[in-house]
């Protein structure tokens, strides 16, 4: 009897726990960028994006909101661990074929914590943050792959490749990924346009990759599931997220699903339902990429629980350049880089200033804008934040919480530290309100409020301006962190440019 009202007892504390802490869903579009919303970009002209543009009345949008990274893997361990990808191993560019695991074991990440908070932790899509891949024996397959290795550099590299490959045992569980990390559960793809072409679920390839991926197939070369198509993925990114979302709504814990989704990144491979669609493979993806986002939006609605669900919808990074696509779209009236300079890899605005729109019923005011400049690591600590908990001081040094901007309490937060941009070639940029210093070989200053489009330098009419926000970002390399507590360590040295080192000192490390 005792054990049985306890038992109860139990349950009833643990609903009422589930029932103060929001869930979260954390929607990551793949080189999707500002100006492919059509709510945030007039010259989207024929084009719409209807499930997302839904959301803004309904939700915070940030007009100033950024990526980690211009690119995908650094973005992604930034949004995990609340810390710049330049901290860690990795100064430039991404992860290549069978790359290892980024993610320090040391570090506690953004699902490690929430799972310590009560929550059931998901994944489903691209993960793109290295996984360790095993032999007959078990040991590390790729231990010796390095960073930079990549079968398209060289012949040298490409047979490296190939052999690591062959020694892989594909029924071997792979470890340093998703589940060592804080998900109880993952299900998708390392990323789909590098092998092994199959679908990952928890630590197993399922189906085995057996077969060679065919040569008029989009990627790198290697093994592939017999029969897999490209235009799959993403149907099935949607529907397993619906279902998942479903199945955690019956259960006692508040569940957190982080969604990085395949699209619209190459291979642009939309759907037989959405292909001719629009004037372009590519705004048909774009489109199918919407319809995902509605996909979701409507599982939350029919389990009951969107009320009590944050539901963030933004990107890794801006569009890339698609081999003449964007021209054709924009010949059919069509602009997805209206507002800003550049694209995906690039230091320039079009890089890194992402969509951000954050929906929370009752708490979030519907609706709603806010231009304080923002990073996607900052959720990491914003969450800390609303569950009332405080982290480890090796935990998300790159976070801010942004939960008085969420609840309307501020408009702007005068003290948070600056953000830093970063782009596939190490380059940095970093800001103060409307300015932005960017570090390449020649040192820029633009004012961004007068000057989206980055066209006139003005570092010559502010040079105490530059000189400041030159040292903001030596003292955040020297502490190890943006945020306040005790100095951290970087993995490495970070290598400005010599020019760079010349004129700013303070930056040698």
């Amino acid at each position: 009897m005792y054990k049985t009202l306890f038992s109860l007892l139990g349950a009833l504390s643990l609903a009422a726990q589930a029932a103060d802490k929001p869930n979260i869903v954390f929607i990551l579009a793949d080189d999707m960028s500002y100006d492919s919303v059509s709510g945030l970009n007039s010259a989207m002209g024929p084009l719409k994006t209807p499930n997302i543009d839904k959301l803004i009345p309904q939700s915070m949008t940030f007009t100033d909101g950024h990526s980690g990274s211009a690119v995908c893997t650094p973005t992604r361990y930034g949004i995990l661990t609340g810390r710049y990808s330049w901290r860690s191993r990795l100064k430039s560019a991404v992860l290549w074929d069978y790359g290892r695991p980024l993610i320090e074991d040391e570090l506690m990440t953004y699902p490690e914590f929430l799972q310590q908070e009560g929550y059931t932790t998901g994944m489903i899509g691209k993960w793109h943050l290295g996984l360790d891949w095993k032999d007959a024996e078990g040991k590390d397959a790729n231990a010796n792959v390095n960073d930079q290795d990549a079968f398209f550099k060289n012949a040298k590299m490409k047979e490296k490749l190939a052999a690591v490959e062959k020694s892989i045992d594909f029924t071997k569980p792979v470890t340093g990924g998703p589940l060592d990390h804080g998900f109880d559960y993952w299900s998708g793809v390392d990323l789909p346009n590098m092998p092994p072409y199959t679908w990952i679920k928890n630590r197993n390839a399922d189906p085995l990759p057996s077969e060679r991926k065919p040569k008029d197939m989009f990627g790198h070369p290697g093994v592939m599931a017999p029969g897999w198509k490209l235009e799959d993925i993403l149907p099935r990114l949607g529907t397993e997220s619906a279902q998942w979302i479903k199945e955690q709504s019956k259960q006692e814990k508040p569940f957190f699903l982080y969604l990085p989704l395949t699209s619209p990144h190459t291979p642009i491979s939309p759907s037989k339902p959405w292909q001719g669609q629009s004037v372009t493979p590519y705004a048909d993806f774009i489109m199918e990429t919407d319809a995902v986002v509605g996909q979701v939006v409507k599982a939350l609605e029919e389990a009951g629980v969107a009320d009590n669900t944050i539901l963030i919808f933004t990107a890794d990074n801006g569009s890339a350049s698609h081999k003449g696509q964007l021209d054709k779209l924009k010949k059919n009236g069509i602009d997805v880089r209206h507002h800003f300079k550049g694209q995906k890899a690039q230091i320039h605005e079009g890089g890194h200033r992402v969509p951000l729109i954050v929906r929370w019923p009752g708490k979030v005011k519907a609706g709603s804008k806010c231009e304080e400049v923002v990073c996607l690591n900052d959720f990491y600590a914003t969450t800390a934040a609303l569950l009332g908990k405080k982290l480890p001081e090796t935990a998300a040094v790159d976070s801010t919480n942004l939960l008085p901007l969420l609840t309307g309490e501020k408009e702007l937060l005068k003290d948070r530290p600056l953000v830093v941009n970063h782009d596939i070639g190490g380059r940095f940029a970093i800001r103060k309100g409307p300015y932005k210093l960017v570090l390449l070989n020649k040192v820029q200053l633009f004012h961004l409020g007068n000057d989206p489009k980055e066209s006139k330098d003005i570092s010559q009419e502010h040079p105490e301006l530059v000189k400041e926000l030159a040292g903001e970002l030596a003292k955040m390399i020297h502490n190890g962190r943006s945020t306040t507590g005790p100095k951290q360590k970087n993995d490495g040295v970070i290598p400005f440019p010599k020019s760079v080192l010349t004129r700013f000192p303070e930056l040698k490390q």
